[in-house]
């Protein structure tokens, strides 16, 4: 028990220094630009994380999944071969972005600038999340999560606020951090598995078989999550996609233990249950659901009644427009923690088909409310979507654990 504590200790220490980066360097930026010029790396940055899901291909949970079952000589190949594929996915995922930017409001002024910030964010995450799930598969959970959320945004913080306050020296803070975040995370990731041997590895059919369910489950998530951030660039202002932005930067704050559980257990349950151990399998979810409901109940309340000391942090723009986003998303994400560890059940038990299935069901309502009420509401008509969608997401979710837990045994 004191092992685990320690371990966990541990764990919430590097991911909330990570968090703690990123919403440093959200408050940095959003008090250092004007929040139009803030707004425009919101966006680029929300396009690239988007991009990112689709050219890494869902390969980073299949590294999570599969390395550690491989044999030892199969492990390094297996990891070679995906980030191969998810540099080569970026090249078009590039092309698309560029189109996204020569038509979007938010960017056509900064052109130039857009292009750089959301290329070296899409083709940085692709690279980090392969490399960093890698490394949570050899029981480097700590280390994983150090590439992964706090070494880019803390070495971009202190490249930030020691260069400068305009659009050239921000890009160039991005680039620089992800271009050491990606050596060193493939570095270590590589260190860490064994020699590669001359048996048989999966074929590219075989690996994109397992990753094309699973990427696209993350772009349906992301669609939920970043499609009102990008359509608020494309429909309306860089100023609203700031105000946005912050807001769900800081609801989306109380998922990061859940990440940090996620990336723990996942091994756990997908060993037990290709074991035929469905009880132990069970019994994990079980154990974090009940303790991720309660802290969901703890992280809205205090939502709720510091909302606003909270956006003050940012500046008197966010304090002044930010409150009912900030208390409508808040809602939405108090059923992503309330769901706990479900959604990697799923995908760590071979049932992400049917978790694809209720994503899709609400990235369509999703986007179907952005479009219909950004429009005509702003920030408030995206808030409302994203909140929906996710209610649902999680309900479904939900629903369908429920349902394979009182299944017999196959």
């Amino acid at each position: 028990m004191k092992a685990d504590l320690l371990r966990y200790a541990r764990l919430i220490l590097t991911k909330g220094s990570g968090a703690a980066a990123t919403l440093g360097l959200n408050i940095l930026l959003a008090r250092l630009l004007v929040p139009e010029l803030a707004g425009t790396v919101f966006f680029c940055v929300a396009l690239g994380i988007f991009l990112s899901l689709v050219a890494r291909l869902g390969l980073d949970i299949a590294c999570l999944k599969n390395i550690s079952s491989l044999s030892d000589g199969q492990q390094r190949r297996y990891f070679h071969r995906a980030l191969g594929l998810a540099a080569l996915m970026n090249v078009p995922a590039f092309l698309i972005g560029l189109v996204v930017v020569y038509f979007s409001k938010t960017t056509q002024a900064h052109f130039v600038h857009a292009a750089v910030l959301f290329g070296i964010t899409a083709l940085g995450l692709s690279l980090l999340s392969i490399a960093s799930e890698t490394l949570k598969a050899k029981h480097k959970t700590s280390e994983g999560l150090f590439w992964q959320t706090a070494f880019q945004p803390s070495l971009t913080l202190l490249l930030v606020s020691v260069t400068g306050n305009d659009l050239t020296t921000v890009a160039g803070a991005f680039a620089v951090s992800y271009a050491l975040a990606i050596f060193g995370s493939i570095w270590r990731a590589n260190t860490s598995l064994p020699v590669s041997d001359s048996s048989h590895t999966l074929g590219w059919r075989e690996m994109l078989i397992l990753c094309v369910p699973l990427m696209l489950i993350a772009v349906m998530n992301s669609i939920i999550e970043l499609s009102d951030t990008l359509l608020l660039g494309v429909l309306r202002s860089a100023g609203e996609v700031s105000i946005y932005y912050i807001a769900a930067k800081i609801a989306a704050l109380s998922t990061t233990l859940l990440f940090i559980i996620n990336g723990t257990i996942a091994p756990d349950i997908s060993k037990r249950w290709a074991q035929h151990d469905r009880a132990g399998a069970f019994a994990i979810v079980r154990r974090y659901s009940r303790f991720m409901l309660a802290l969901a109940l703890v992280i809205l309340l205090a939502i709720g009644l510091l909302r606003e000391y909270i956006l003050a942090v940012f500046g008197p723009e966010y304090r002044a427009q930010g409150v009912y986003p900030l208390l409508v998303l808040a809602v939405g994400y108090f059923f992503v923690l309330a769901a706990g560890p479900l959604g990697i059940f799923m995908t760590m038990t071979g049932n992400h088909r049917r978790y694809l299935h209720n994503n899709i069901a609400a990235c369509v309502i999703n986007v179907a409310l952005n479009l219909v009420l950004i429009p005509r509401y702003g920030v408030n008509g995206a808030c409302f979507a994203t909140a929906v969608a996710l209610t649902l997401k999680n309900a479904l979710l939900y629903i369908q654990f429920k349902q394979i837990e009182r299944s017999p045994t196959p």
